[in-house]
């Protein structure tokens, strides 16, 4: 007897899990097993929730290009499918289906965090939450699910963003304004706000709003303020934030003259608006700070290469000399690369690293505590799913 062909076996394959997948819904949520259906005669396989007629809300494998992944669809032709990762265990996506399926049967919005398309509950989804009861438009939610839609409904595209660079979402206030709101992994809350007039992305100081004192290095911690008041801050719009304006919107480094530059100025230039507040130009031109040390470092031509991490804890140890009641933390300006070592180093030592262009005066992240303090580079609406 001939060996199934390989689209056989793999067909074969996707049909029992299916089969497990209807059970496990009929198990976990009883109240639908009466509108439980699964096409098992294929091709294409899906599990749907019946609601009247032949409408229904269905989990799918849906492709994205060359990709598949899981997709739930509702019968509202112009709502957003709920889409996760090809690795989503089979209980997050029954339950997703049945949130949505149930919402549709009773006639209001689907529960959080599944409404986010999120499976767990989290600082971002429960501010999503507040925000959504304020009246203020959340357009998107990245949390533990990174994966979406956008583009033409008839071909869509799939997004991603990786769960490295942290939890956000997207806030829509009236005039066009879009608000972001992110955890980052080692600064904390931050906020970034974009115009239509700006084009471009200014960094709201939290700090500022929340407790009317500015701190001196980007980001809020966690644990100095609750959902509750960053969404008041949110929600409030530009009044809330009427201390910090007016601010200049993040544009990179454009040298004043075509005939050169002061390289201090050039990095006050881009490191103010980041959020560190309290930099300035000292005597000499040297940056100074009351809670930062700035050092220089600058390889030789000849000997190409990153810097190492035992040359890092040298100069970390210079900043904390350098405080007087305090220790001060590291701004490292440099014009060669990190070794990995030396990155996770500077992230512990929360030193920010940053490669200086001598040709265009502009500064480049070198470690994910530097990157964390950059603004948003495009306006996420561009990956909105297009109208029918």
């Amino acid at each position: 007897m001939p060996f199934p062909p390989s689209d056989m076996l793999a067909a074969q394959s996707k049909w029992l899990y299916f089969q497990g997948l209807e059970h496990k819904l009929r198990e976990r949520h009883p109240e639908l097993a009466h509108r439980v259906f699964f096409n098992s005669g294929g091709p294409f396989f899906y599990l749907k929730v019946n609601l009247s007629g032949e409408s229904g809300v269905a989990l799918a494998i849906t492709r994205f290009g060359n990709t598949e992944t899981w997709a739930i669809l509702d019968p509202q032709s112009d709502s957003e499918p709920s889409v996760w990762a090809p690795s989503t265990p089979g209980e997050v996506l029954v339950d997703s289906l049945a949130a949505h399926a149930a919402a549709h049967l009773a006639g209001v919005p689907v529960a959080s965090p599944w409404r986010w398309h999120q499976s767990e509950r989290s600082d971002m989804t429960d501010l999503a939450d507040l925000l959504t009861d304020s009246g203020v438009k959340v357009r998107r939610v990245v949390a533990g699910n990174g994966w979406f839609a956008y583009g033409p409904r008839h071909e869509p595209k799939l997004g991603l963003v990786e769960s490295s660079r942290g939890h956000h979402l997207d806030a829509e206030l009236p005039g066009g304004v879009l608000v972001r709101v992110s955890i980052k992994p080692n600064l904390g809350w931050t906020a970034h706000v974009h115009t239509p007039e700006w084009n471009a992305w200014g960094r709201i100081d939290l700090s500022r709003a929340l407790t009317g004192r500015e701190r001196p290095v980007p980001g809020v911690p966690l644990a100095s303020a609750s959902t509750e008041r960053i969404a008041e801050v949110i929600s409030g719009g530009f009044p809330t934030w009427a201390e910090v304006r007016p601010w200049d919107p993040f544009r990179g480094y454009t040298p004043p003259s075509p005939f050169g530059f002061d390289p201090t100025e050039a990095v006050l230039a881009q490191l103010s608006p980041l959020g560190f507040g309290d930099l300035r130009e000292g005597v000499g031109g040297a940056l100074v700070s009351d809670s930062h040390h700035v050092e220089w470092y600058e390889q030789e031509p000849k000997t190409p290469g990153n810097l190492l991490k035992p040359e890092l804890v040298r100069l970390n140890g210079l900043a904390a000399a350098a405080g007087e009641d305090a220790p001060k933390r590291l701004i490292l300006i440099t014009n060669c690369g990190l070794s990995r070592p030396a990155a996770a180093f500077a992230d512990q030592a929360k030193a920010f690293v940053f490669h200086f262009n001598p040709e265009t005066g502009r500064l480049d992240p070198l470690n994910p505590r530097a990157q964390e303090a950059l603004p948003p580079w495009e306006d996420s609406r561009k990956h909105d799913l297009e109208p029918w």
